[in-house]
């Protein structure tokens, strides 16, 4: 009996020797997997916090207004994807943002990042000689910005994709009181013009002063009633309808030509009359209906369409 004894006490501290190897490896194993994914956490927190905090004031040219209350960004250097606008630079208000910018070459994508505060925001590439060399993504336009310019080139090697793309909705923007742009694609394909915009026709040869989307994707526009100057939508190749309201009194500068897929326009029945100015080629190129060509005929349009 003592024989037996003896070999089970053997093989239980066998079994036991074997248990804690076991037990210790596992232990390890899972403190090495926690500290994996404490780094990964870590990892994670610092790459989230990069992505959320603004640029430093050394990716930005800029000077002070010119009653030194606010800074104006004028620039963006060092070859950055990313341009988180810094709401203030020294504990001095950004308010506007004007720039003339092509990108970097190397840089395909740029994404640029508008704080709320900014009031003003031009982004233009019409007086530049070069070609841009980037994709340029404006986030959402903040609430407090009041006139947006965003005025890019045409891409002739292939003109249906736009160097700058402009993200979220004017729908939201209560404080706009002006935007122009071209060759922009807007994110918001459907577009209404406030009648705040359209009262004056003291824009470039005539048309509206404060609002313009000339060569631009959007694809249907809405003129609020109370709209009096109707135009800014020239070589709007992807427009295919527009509601025009009864207050209208003038249709000036390019009006909608060249609008090739334009085929439904939207007149009130108790529009009588419109201004077609000196011009009055407005709907040159659409593809307008005959139906409509005859009430646009006897409302006073003596221009030519599509056909």
């Amino acid at each position: 009996a003592i024989g037996p004894l003896i070999v089970n006490k053997k093989i239980l501290q066998h079994f036991s020797l074997k248990s804690f190897v076991e037990w210790q490896t596992s232990k390890n194993r899972r403190r090495i997997f926690m500290r994996k994914i404490l780094i990964l956490v870590t990892f994670m927190l610092v790459t989230a916090f990069s992505l959320f905090a603004a640029n430093p004031a050394s990716d930005f040219s800029y000077k002070l207004s010119d009653d030194v209350e606010s800074i104006i960004i004028t620039g963006f250097k060092n070859n950055q994807k990313v341009y988180d606008i810094p709401a203030t630079i020294e504990d001095i208000p950004v308010t506007v943002v004007e720039s003339e910018f092509l990108g970097f070459q190397g840089v395909n994508e740029i994404l640029i990042k508008i704080p709320e505060g900014v009031k003003v925001f031009s982004l233009t590439q019409i007086y530049s000689r070069g070609t841009p060399f980037s994709h340029i993504t404006i986030a959402k336009l903040p609430e407090s910005i009041e006139k947006c310019k965003v005025l890019a080139q045409k891409n002739r090697k292939s003109p249906s994709n736009l160097y700058i793309t402009l993200k979220g909705s004017l729908k939201e923007l209560k404080n706009l009181i002006e935007i122009k742009t071209e060759y922009v694609d807007f994110e918001e394909k459907s577009i209404i013009v406030r009648s705040s915009w359209a009262q004056s026709d003291k824009g470039y040869l005539g048309a509206p002063e404060n609002y313009s989307f000339k060569s631009s994707n959007i694809e249907e526009v809405v003129f609020e009633e109370g709209c009096k100057i109707i135009g800014g939508f020239g070589w709007c190749t992807w427009l295919k309808k527009i509601t025009l309201p009864s207050s209208m009194k003038k249709l000036t500068g390019d009006g909608f030509c060249f609008c090739n897929k334009l085929s439904e326009v939207v007149l009130p029945e108790t529009l009588e009359k419109i201004d077609f100015g000196v011009n009055n080629q407005q709907f040159d190129g659409t593809s307008i209906p005959l139906k409509t060509q005859v009430r646009l005929k006897k409302l006073g349009y003596t221009g030519s369409f599509g056909n």
